[in-house]
């Protein structure tokens, strides 16, 4: 099996649930219950049943939208598959920022227990300090390494959850839950609205989707499983704490749950709730906060954010920075300390992000009819719609401030959106200083490389293996990462290409202009024709070029076919015991004409053709700004061979020889084919 890129797959099932387990067995039973109590009464046992059930359409939406495209983001990945660059971005935006709220309200409540029954004179901004740093920690280990932490902590809440539930139902005093509706069914839709936060937690199942074993299977099962299980406590715990307390009781603590396991089994069951509320609100956390950086990590990918966001620590392959930048902000949010108002503004972001991932299913039948769906949803579109519905229709609902700084929220994702070098033209009109400064942010901020593969026997899947082979050459100098799509006609090598590669497959002919369409080819940097067949190859590649697609590589032997798509701008590799390396090379040196290596790749040689209207024409070039680590080795001009001096002016068409590390000279190649506005 190859070994892919990045992450490693190493979370199983079990794991997989603990994931989700950890995420939702937080505020949902621990904190919001004494809020839930004071808005609606004992009908709040409704309100948490009645929203499980309408959860349960967005849950098998993510468990197809999960086994068809496993790769790490989650619901925002889904969406940049299948729907226009700017909803895509929002998306994640709004996935981000409702986990990071999410976190920000699980570690005030861990904090909130620990200064009420350990520390009454301790401060929260320091606990949460301390708390956010260890997790963090944990976390840039890896999640098999947070989740070992985690699914402890899971077990002990689960226990402790499941023995007040049982063993509490024998108190329960029917008195107690009348009247059913004290303020009547007008509060049941803004309590469903509020608790949605409590649902939360399966949809990072699929966050993780890069790191989970045979995601095909288990993202599914897990998902299905987690939501199973949260349902089930909820509505058996909840009614166990209506029941043994009045609702205007319960309405007056913030520690509902231990105040009721104080009442059931003495201290006992106080020290029993405790412990599970700090279980509960640490697994929360630290979940959370992993999903949170992986979101921040596949907005960089994608080119909505620098390229740092998205690089993996060298030794453990987690997205480090982007957890940094995730924890700093948990830290400032924290300081509000406000739990309802936290939980609101979290529900608001996972409400509106969640509805475009329900929509996601219908956009991906649409345009990716032949995309292999492992799991379908039952009654197609009814289920995504309902999905959808079940989401908007509670944003309305919230506390009128969430909504403002959640509509303000939306704003400053817009105007970070607008500034982004790939969304914003009118930067070209700029002075010529603020054009070279975009021109060193455009370096840092190169996106994730799609690659289409159209064939899936012996050629295709080495070229794979090779894309995604991870090495500590390839880890250092590459100058791309890639994200594999593959098109194949025979359908038992689709399913050899699923288990082999878990990335998406389309079963059709790849000669068909429909089935390429399905594959957003708008959205693919990369074509490559790869059957064994120079006839189909020629076919596709032509195909893919017809389609938009920037750079089309095919396989061809045959003279006559590799003339006819060289002239249609495809490039032809032909080499039989040298095509994945070759393609691998062509890959991650985009734009460059000649390429060779120095010792093994610690620096290269590289040749630049500078366009006619070239920003660097006319310039000296002591005057252009070329990364210190590389230098101008050569100039060709009209077949004359130029030293290069500081005084040399750089002329259209010149062909411009660098020397240096890979990613000096890419930066370099950045400089010299910007074009002038």
């Amino acid at each position: 099996m190859s070994e892919q890129v990045g992450f490693k797959r190493n979370i199983g099932l079990f794991m997989a649930v603990m994931i989700g387990i950890g995420a939702m067995m937080g505020p949902g039973i621990f904190a919001l219950p004494s809020v839930v109590a004071g808005s609606i009464g004992p009908l709040g046992i409704l309100a948490y049943l009645a929203m499980g059930l309408l959860t349960l359409f967005t849950a098998l939406n993510y468990g197809e939208l999960g086994a068809a495209i496993p790769i790490a983001g989650g619901g925002y990945s889904f969406a940049s598959r299948t729907l226009p660059r700017p909803v895509a971005f929002l998306t994640g935006w709004f996935f981000w920022i409702g986990n990071t709220l999410a976190c920000a309200l699980y570690v005030v409540i861990f904090a909130l227990t620990i200064q009420h029954y350990f520390w009454p004179d301790g401060s929260l901004v320091v606990i949460t300090l301390v708390t956010t740093a260890f997790f963090t920690a944990t976390n840039l280990r890896g999640q098999v390494e947070a989740l070992k932490v985690i699914t402890a902590m899971n077990i002990i809440e689960l226990v402790v959850l499941v023995a007040v539930g049982v063993l509490g139902a024998r108190f329960v005093e029917p008195t107690n839950l009348e009247p059913f509706a004290p303020m009547g069914l007008g509060p049941l839709i803004p309590t469903m609205g509020l608790i949605y936060i409590s649902y939360v937690g399966f949809d990072l199942i699929t966050v993780a989707a890069e790191e989970i074993i045979d995601p095909a299977r288990n993202i599914p099962r897990a998902i299905l499983i987690t939501l199973g299980v949260g349902v089930v406590i909820y509505v058996l715990v909840l009614w166990v704490m209506m029941g043994v307390v009045s609702w205007e009781v319960l309405a007056q603590t913030d520690t509902p749950f231990i105040y009721v396991a104080d009442i059931l089994f003495g201290p006992w069951g106080r020290w029993a709730g405790i412990l599970a509320t700090i279980m509960a609100s640490l697994s929360a956390f630290s979940v959370t906060l992993g999903a949170s950086s992986r979101i921040l990590f596949a907005l960089g990918r994608d080119g909505h954010f620098p390229a740092a966001f998205a690089r993996l620590h060298p030794r453990f392959n987690t997205p480090h920075i982007a957890l940094f930048i995730c924890s700093g902000l948990v830290v400032l949010m924290s300081a509000l300390g406000v739990v309802r108002f936290l939980a609101s503004v979290s529900s608001f972001g996972y409400l509106i992000a969640i509805g475009i991932v329900n929509y996601t299913v219908i956009a991906l039948h649409r345009k990716m009819p032949n995309l292999r769906r492992p799991f379908k949803v039952l009654l197609y579109p009814v289920t995504p719609v309902l999905g959808l519905v079940a989401c908007w229709f509670f944003v309305p609902t919230l506390e009128a401030r969430s909504l403002l700084l959640g509509l303000g929220m939306t704003g400053v994702g817009v105007v970070l959106y607008l500034l982004q070098p790939h969304n914003r033209k009118e930067l070209r009109g700029l002075p010529s200083w603020l054009r070279r400064l975009r021109i060193r942010i455009q370096a840092y901020w190169r996106p994730h490389m799609r690659v289409l593969i159209v064939g899936g026997g012996a050629q295709g899947m080495n070229i794979a293996d090779r894309l995604l082979k991870q090495d500590e050459f390839r880890m250092v100098f590459r100058s791309a990462e890639y994200q594999i799509t593959f098109i194949e006609q025979d359908e038992e090598r689709v399913e050899t290409l699923g288990r082999r590669f878990s990335v998406p497959i389309f079963h059709g002919d790849g000669t068909k202009p429909e089935i390429l369409e399905q594959v957003e080819p708008r959205k693919m940097d990369v074509a490559i024709a790869a059957s064994s067949n120079d006839e189909r190859n020629t076919i596709i590649a032509l195909q893919a070029k017809r389609l938009g697609i920037p750079r089309v590589i095919a396989i061809a032997r045959d003279a006559h076919h590799v003339s006819l798509l060289e002239e249609a701008g495809v490039v032809c590799i032909s080499a039989p015991y040298a095509t994945a390396a070759m393609v691998e090379n062509y890959l991650d040196r985009p734009g460059v004409a000649n390429l060779f290596e120095i010792d093994g790749g610690v620096a290269s040689l590289i040749d630049v053709h500078v366009p006619a209207d070239g920003s660097v024409v006319g310039r000296r070039i002591q005057d252009i700004r070329i990364p210190e680590e590389c230098v101008v080795a050569a100039i060709v001009r009209d077949e004359q061979f130029v030293v290069p001096r500081g005084g040399t002016e750089i002329k259209a068409r010149d062909h411009v020889v660098f020397v240096g590390p890979p990613e000096a000279v890419q930066d370099a190649r950045t400089v010299f084919v910007e074009v002038q506005p």
